[in-house]
């Protein structure tokens, strides 16, 4: 998994329970504004987003922070600029707005108090309201659960800058000119993060076809290619033994999670997410061999839920020791943040800075590359694919090894496969440890 994320703004904060928005100006960005006499400018964006619920908020900043961007772009691609300032009403009400020169002053309208109410008009259905109505229940309806909030944020922020791109216009007029069209043009910054937003658009268009919107999907095939894919991902590399021991000689000096996670991701080829969130409970023995349940635990997906084989090194190193000490929870030091709907936030920041200060900053040894060391290694060492998807919770590669193997149920067999690999510096640690808690008694 990647490390934080960075949002596009660079607080979004409260004044007596109502949410602000708040953006600073790149330098670079501010020095061209103040050169060009733009005298009424601020170094700081900030307004009310006129709403208490923290979910508006987030969609309607969103918004702001992606015009903003686009003004950013503007200014350092050297376009004429003049008095402007921010009208925070855009980003004051929900849904998507129709895109505007944000570069003018705009004048002020008298405001009717008693503004007409306008009916419904249920042939002009624009990608917002199709995401609402069609996508969300559809996508209830399938997977039994409403989308993560995280992927709800992708979704709307697709949306916002399809919507800057073509206008508000209604589904049944975008064309598929106007999905290539904004392909080639729109900026992202990164090849994934252009396949992530034509994936989004793509997939609200297929809603409106299952639901006889549109007759087709406009985006459909559309965005980059595999190849230019894997050539831009800054893919997570594995661990050597060397890296191994240089690493976990810091984390073996600490205690709790610091200690015990890296440990279990070595071990287990399990997600930190996964392991982040154990509980004592979770700890069993079935068919004679000790393992952790993961039925009930948050998963990235239904093939995650599984047994995990505890290693044997686990085992000797006091796993089932620390679970017997536990009431609850392994880790009670990690809390949930209910922002990001995951337990692993702080952990694996800490995690990451140890790595870091063991080996050296480089951003493709994070700590998801000890589940691509434990791939390598169960691979290297002879245990099959098959068994190895069991433990580590990946997709069966064809119908016969999900429906006839069924290997996430053998958990023998999964047990003497796991027990086959060896990390000679974590017998070393062990052995150093125990020499040391015998001299101290």
């Amino acid at each position: 998994m990647p490390r934080y994320s960075y949002i596009p703004f660079t607080r979004q904060r409260k004044k007596g329970g109502v949410f602000l928005f708040r953006y600073e100006w790149p330098a670079d960005v501010f020095a061209i504004l103040r050169g060009n006499g733009v005298g009424t400018i601020r170094r700081t964006v900030i307004f009310s987003l006129k709403t208490r619920d923290g979910l508006v908020a987030r969609s309607r900043a969103l918004r702001a922070a992606a015009d903003l961007g686009d003004l950013v772009a503007s200014v350092r691609a050297g376009k004429p600029i003049k008095e402007w300032r921010v009208d925070p009403c855009r980003y004051q009400q929900d849904g998507s707005q129709a895109s505007a020169d944000h570069v003018k002053r705009l004048p002020k309208a008298r405001r009717d108090p008693r503004p007409e109410p306008v009916e419904p008009n249920a042939n002009v259905l624009t990608l917002s309201t199709v995401y609402t109505d069609c996508y969300l229940p559809r996508r209830q309806e399938r997977k039994g659960s409403p989308p993560r909030r995280r992927s709800r944020l992708d979704m709307e922020k697709a949306i916002t800058r399809f919507t800057a791109f073509a206008g508000n216009k209604p589904i049944m007029e975008v064309t598929r000119q106007d999905a290539e069209s904004f392909v080639r043009t729109v900026d992202v910054g990164s090849v994934a993060t252009l396949k992530k937003t034509i994936t989004c658009l793509s997939t609200i268009c297929n809603a409106a076809v299952a639901s006889d919107l549109i007759p087709r999907n406009p985006f459909r095939g559309l965005g980059p290619d595999r190849s230019a894919i894997v050539a831009a991902r800054r893919s997570y590399q594995r661990f050597d033994l060397d890296q191994l021991a240089l690493f976990f000689a810091r984390t073996e000096r600490e205690q709790g999670a610091v200690l015990w996670l890296p440990r279990l991701l070595l071990l287990t080829g399990a997600r930190l997410e996964e392991m982040a969130q154990l509980r004592a409970e979770w700890f069993i023995k079935r068919d004679g061999v000790h393992a952790i349940d993961l039925h009930d635990a948050r998963l990235k997906s239904q093939h995650n839920r599984r047994y995990v084989p505890l290693h044997h090194d686990l085992l000797e190193l006091g796993i089932l020791d620390l679970a017997g000490r536990s009431s609850d929870r392994i880790f009670p030091e990690l809390r949930y943040r209910a922002s990001a709907e995951r337990w692993s936030g702080s952990i694996s920041t800490r995690l990451n800075r140890e790595i870091d200060a063991a080996l050296g900053v480089d951003r493709r040894l994070t700590v998801h590359s000890l589940r691509k060391t434990f791939e390598h290694a169960a691979y290297v060492t002879g245990i099959p694919k098959p068994s190895i998807n069991a433990i580590t919770g990946h997709k069966p590669n064809d119908i016969s090894e999900e429906h006839y193997l069924q290997l996430k149920e053998d958990l023998p067999l999964l047990k003497a496969h796991i027990d086959r690999l060896t990390f000679p510096f974590l017998l070393a640690s062990r052995h150093s440890t125990a020499a040391t808690s015998d001299i101290a008694i």
